[in-house]
């Protein structure tokens, strides 16, 4: 059920404006804000247990709601609420084509404007990262703790890096910089994923070499790490946005397919 769900949500986030229009975290700031309002002054709202008290209820709910539908509709339930849930979870997906770039660059010379032109989602303004790292946030992160945990592995994956974004009020810079923390860790396996199917999709031999070697790297060097990654598969000289986004989307492909022959061997027995 797991690689339908990924595969169907995929398909709607990219192909439809279904996950524009369930992209709505206005309700998740008032949620903060009513958190620091009534535990700011506490030691459950500050630091780690603060971060523990604003993730812990949305997360053990959904994990509960979860739980539940299995035993309704032979499962279908349970299937339609993960597949919601993971498209609320899914972040913006770029979608950059050798057109869209060539016939922007005419207009502008900033690789920043190139890619927002038009369905080109994609800011890789230094405030905003990489293309590779939007996806690896956006997208790939959100699915490997989907895989692990389920519905409530996506949950926590989005609300911890939205709640490390977020900037309601100056007293909350403390559960901001826990945030910060906690959100590295979880991207610690996924980049690391991730960047082995850049070995797999680029350059063996050096991008393995640079996978490997910095692999042990602190959470905190995350986007580097992957950058690295990304530059050996790439030859060099020709890491564009629309190259690493052709890197990543070779590389989520073998990720889904690695997944469904997994999901396979465990059907077959």
């Amino acid at each position: 059920m797991i690689i339908i769900v990924i595969l169907l949500c995929l398909a709607l986030n990219r192909f439809t404006p279904m996950g524009k229009w369930a992209r709505h975290y206005g309700w998740l700031d008032r949620y903060f804000e009513y958190h620091h309002k009534w535990l700011g002054a506490t030691p459950f709202g500050k630091g780690t247990l603060g971060l523990l008290m604003a993730l812990a209820p949305p997360v053990v709910a959904v994990a509960i709601l979860q739980w539940i539908l299995i035993y309704f509709m032979w499962g279908i339930a349970a299937f339609v609420f993960a597949a919601a849930v993971l498209l609320y979870a899914l972040g913006v997906m770029p979608t950059l084509t050798e057109d869209t770039l060539t016939h922007k660059a005419n207009k502008s010379n900033t690789v920043e404007d190139v890619v927002r032109y038009e369905g080109a989602t994609v800011v890789v303004a230094k405030a905003k990262g990489s293309v590779l790292w939007q996806a690896q946030t956006n997208t790939f992160a959100v699915l490997f703790w989907f895989v692990l945990l389920g519905p409530a592995g996506a949950v926590l994956y989005r609300f911890s890096r939205l709640l490390s974004e977020h900037t309601y009020a100056e007293d909350s810079l403390k559960i901001r910089d826990a945030a910060i923390s906690w959100v590295s860790y979880l991207d610690w396996i996924p980049v690391r994923l991730l960047g082995l199917c850049f070995v797999l999709a680029g350059r063996f031999e050096s991008t393995f070499k640079v996978w490997w070697g910095q692999i042990t790297t602190t959470p905190k060097n995350n986007e580097t790490y992957l950058d690295a990654c990304s530059h050996a598969a790439l030859e060099s000289g020709h890491e564009t946005p629309q190259r690493q986004w052709a890197l990543y989307q070779r590389a989520l492909l073998i990720f889904l397919i690695i997944l469904s022959l997994l999901a396979l061997a465990a059907w077959s027995h």
